[in-house]
């Protein structure tokens, strides 16, 4: 079963040239020039008793977009405006998330699903989940083209950072902050090999995204080693709450071998 990771006292901002490489790492390691793939456990629950149920396995992967410079006109309600410094505060790099997996054989033979986000890392530090653009991907292939690169359409989250602990014990499902707003917490994310004799932390963030009447609540928890801050592994949690959704939802990520 897995426990979610206790809420810190007092959170504090990772330093913020540990969030860079958090965000790098995701999509390849220092040694290697071949993108990572992470196996994926997702474990569906949901007060809907004809929502799909239990355990599904599947692979993610991050792939490198283009960096960007900041089109004023599209991002001008995130954080994407704010500048820090000078010079490089009008930029972005994106990395497009893949999942797949295979549906149970419940749902007919040969059944995947797939899902796709785009994160953001902004020139000022902050991390970002988008939704992807679909309608001119689609047209696209409809067309006999070959579908242009994927570009973010609108924001489901940003990332606020609240813990960098070591600790692994469990905690209460759901916490409040000063403003009273809710928040989830993460899972802990997998284990590393003990032989490998690293020692590692753990970062937490959460973000929320209301959809209509629909509220996500979303949580992050990477397993990072000490000192080069390597993503080793990572865990999400998604709690949808809304008048027809009872939705709770737990990602677990570890590098494939």
């Amino acid at each position: 079963m897995t426990t979610p990771i206790p809420p810190s006292e007092n959170p504090t901002m990772p330093p913020r040239n540990l969030l860079p490489t958090i965000f790098s790492s995701l999509s390849r390691t220092p040694s290697s020039t071949s993108p990572t793939r992470w196996t994926l456990l997702r474990t569906l629950k949901s007060e809907n008793t004809n929502d799909m149920q239990g355990d599904l396995h599947g692979t993610a992967t991050f792939t490198p977009l283009r960096s960007h410079r900041l089109d004023q006109t599209t991002q001008i309600n995130t954080h994407e405006t704010e500048t820090e410094g000078s010079g490089n505060g009008n930029g972005y790099t994106d990395l497009l998330y893949s999942e797949e997996g295979s549906l149970p054989q419940s749902f007919g033979p040969g059944l995947r699903w797939t899902k796709k986000y785009i994160w953001r890392l902004s020139a000022n530090g902050r991390i970002s989940v988008w939704f992807v653009k679909i309608d001119k991907n689609q047209k696209s292939s409809a067309d006999g083209q070959v579908p242009d690169e994927e570009e973010a359409d609108y924001l489901f989250h940003e990332f606020d950072f609240v813990s960098s602990s070591s600790s692994d014990s469990t905690a209460t499902s759901e916490v409040k902050s000063e403003s009273g707003e809710e928040f989830v917490t993460p899972p802990v994310p997998p284990e590393v090999g003990s032989d490998s004799g690293l020692q590692t932390k753990i970062v937490a963030a959460r973000g929320n995204h209301l959809c209509i009447k629909d509220m996500y609540r979303t949580a992050y928890a990477f397993r990072v080693a000490e000192g080069s801050g390597e993503v080793l592994s990572w865990a999400s949690r998604h709690v949808v709450k809304g008048p027809k959704k009872g939705q709770d939802i737990v990602n677990l990520y570890s590098r494939a071998m």
